[in-house]
C-alpha cells in the first residue's frame, strides 16, 4: 500500500509542480513584474516543453498584440482541453475589443462561452460580448445570444444589462417578428444577383495571391491558415506538387495589383517573419 502511494505520489507531483510553477508567474505578471517572467521563459520552456501554461506566459510577455494573438492561437489549437485555451479565447476577444473590432470580438467572446462550459470567464465573457454588440448597435443580436446563453448558464447575472424579455421569448416568436417583404425582397435581390454572376465569363478581377508557405504535413498548413484568417487575412491551402512531392501550400488571396499582394507580404514578413513568394493565377 505504502509503496503504491509513493508511485502515485511520483506520477502526479511533477504535474502539480507545473500547474504551482505557471500559477506563482501568473500571480507575478498582476502584479507588473513582466521582465522577470520573461526572464524566466527559457528555463521554463526547457523544463516543461509541451506545458500550455508555458506558452501561454510567452504570449502575455508579447508586447506585438498581433503576434500575442497568433500564440494564443496556437494554444487553442494545440491544447484545446486545458483551461489555456479558453485563457486564450479570451485575451484574443479583449484584444479585439480594445481595438474597437466589437464584430469580431463579440464572435470571439461568445464562443468562448460555447466551447468552454468550464472555467470562472463566462460572466466577463458575456459582458464584454455585450458591450461589443451595443458598440455597434447590435442591441437585437446581444438579446438572442442572451436568450440561447441563458439557457446554459442561467445563474449568471443577466438584469445588469437592462434587457427584458430574456425568459419569455421563443426562437418561434423571434422568426415571426421578421418582415415577410423585406425576406420576399431579399430572396429577389439575390436570385437577381446569381442570375447575372452566372451569365459572366470566367476572367478572375483578382489574379494575385501571397504564398507564405508549403508543408509536409497538412495540419500544419491549415493552423498557420487559421493563424491567419484570425488576424485578418483571407487563406487557403492548396495541394501542390514540387519536384515530385506533394506540398500543402498556405496562400493569402487574393489582389488585383500586384503592388497590393506585394504590401501584404511585405507586411507579413515584417510581423510574422514569414518569406512569401507572389503569384498570378496559380492553377493549384
Amino acid at each position: 500500500m505504502f509503496r503504491h502511494s509513493i508511485i502515485l505520489f511520483l506520477t502526479f507531483f511533477p504535474i502539480f509542480l507545473k500547474s504551482q510553477n505557471i500559477d506563482f508567474y501568473l500571480t507575478l505578471l498582476e502584479k507588473g513584474q513582466i521582465n522577470e517572467v520573461r526572464n524566466n521563459l527559457p528555463e521554463l520552456f526547457e523544463r516543461y516543453p509541451e506545458n500550455a501554461g508555458v506558452y501561454f506566459l510567452d504570449a502575455l510577455t508579447t508586447d506585438n498584440g498581433d503576434t500575442s494573438v497568433l500564440k494564443y492561437e496556437t494554444i487553442i489549437e494545440k491544447y484545446p482541453d486545458t483551461k489555456f485555451a479558453s485563457l486564450s479565447l479570451m485575451r484574443i476577444g479583449e484584444y479585439l475589443f480594445a481595438r474597437g473590432l466589437y464584430s469580431q470580438a463579440s464572435s470571439r467572446f461568445k464562443n468562448s462561452l460555447i466551447k468552454y462550459p468550464d472555467g470562472d470567464h463566462h460572466q466577463r465573457a458575456m459582458d464584454l460580448m455585450v458591450d461589443s454588440y451595443f458598440a455597434t448597435g447590435h442591441s437585437d443580436s446581444a438579446k438572442i445570444s442572451l436568450i440561447n446563453i441563458k439557457n446554459f448558464y442561467p445563474s449568471l447575472n443577466y438584469d445588469k444589462y437592462g434587457i427584458k424579455g430574456l425568459d419569455d421569448i421563443s426562437r418561434e416568436a423571434k422568426l415571426v417578428r421578421l418582415d415577410p417583404l423585406k425576406i420576399s425582397e431579399r430572396i429577389k435581390s439575390i436570385k437577381s444577383k446569381t442570375r447575372k454572376t452566372a451569365s459572366l465569363p470566367k476572367t478572375i478581377s483578382k489574379p494575385w495571391v501571397v504564398q507564405v508557405g508549403a508543408f509536409g504535413k497538412y495540419s500544419n498548413a491549415t493552423r498557420l491558415k487559421k493563424q491567419l484568417q484570425g488576424n485578418g487575412y483571407s487563406s487557403e491551402v492548396h495541394s501542390v506538387n514540387s519536384n515530385g512531392k506533394r506540398l500543402h501550400a498556405v496562400r493569402v488571396v487574393r489582389y488585383s495589383k500586384r503592388i497590393d499582394a506585394e504590401n501584404v507580404g511585405k507586411k507579413l514578413k515584417k510581423k510574422y517573419g514569414l518569406d512569401y513568394r507572389i503569384l498570378n493565377n496559380p492553377v493549384r
